[in-house]
């Protein structure tokens, strides 16, 4: 998380591994960020093995993924497909 956005919403997530956190707190933690203080984005920087991802959701609705490695895209589709969503490449 980003220093300055972390010292001034979330403190106690400092320079702390948010991969430890449920994925219920992760939610919540990005409805806060977006939803009620209005963020214009959240980077979420994660890692598979040695390759690095990121995820920028901005505005609320829009989210976009960067250098997804073969194993994260795999996963991301089955999670879209789930939730009747999918990927545009652009």
């Amino acid at each position: 998380m980003d220093h300055d956005l972390a010292k001034e919403t979330c403190p106690n997530l400092l320079d702390r591994d948010l991969t430890e956190l449920p994925v219920a707190d992760l939610l919540e933690i990005s409805k806060k960020l977006i939803v009620t203080d209005h963020y214009l984005g959240v980077n979420v920087l994660f890692k598979d093995k040695k390759h690095y991802s990121l995820l920028r959701i901005e505005s609320g609705i829009d989210a976009d993924l960067y250098k997804l490695s073969k194993k994260s895209k795999k996963l991301v589709n089955k999670l879209l497909k789930r939730n009747g969503l999918f990927l545009v490449k652009y």
